[in-house]
């Protein structure tokens, strides 16, 4: 897990990396599922330059435009979704949630990568797009 602290000295801001892993080592989002354990499921999704995050459980289903952080690198964000940011660790990896309370996902290459109607619509928009629907996972 990473969380950034920070803090000032004499006027200047100095950020600490904490965790095992370096943050700046990561890489721009690749797509795939993404396994969180339990029923918890994560598809990125790309079309050019749009990206979209489909958030899964048997809570509900949750598809969002991505855009980059303009105020962490290697951060991304996603759409109308509070604390919601993601970082891809390296490419079977993906880190999901607040900046400083990020959940480890796993690729998961037996889970089809079919985009769905709602990914497909958010992949076509030239707008920011949120669509959430509670209750289930939706269609593998």
């Amino acid at each position: 897990m990473k969380f950034w602290h920070c803090c000032t000295n004499l006027g200047f801001i100095v950020l600490f990396l904490s965790g095992a892993e370096n943050a700046l080592a990561a890489l721009p989002l690749q797509v795939g599922v993404y396994h969180g354990g339990g029923s918890r499921y994560i598809q990125i999704a790309k079309k050019q330059n749009r990206i979209c995050f489909k958030g899964f459980s048997s809570n509900g289903v949750t598809v969002a435009s991505v855009t980059a952080d303009t105020k962490r690198e290697k951060f991304y964000k996603i759409n109308e979704f509070e604390g919601g940011f993601l970082l891809q660790q390296d490419k079977d990896t993906l880190l999901f949630g607040p900046v400083n309370q990020l959940i480890k996902y796993v690729a998961d290459y037996g889970f089809p990568r079919n985009l769905d109607n709602d990914l497909e619509e958010c992949l076509n928009s030239q707008k920011p797009f949120f669509k959430q629907k509670l209750g289930g996972r939706g269609a593998r």
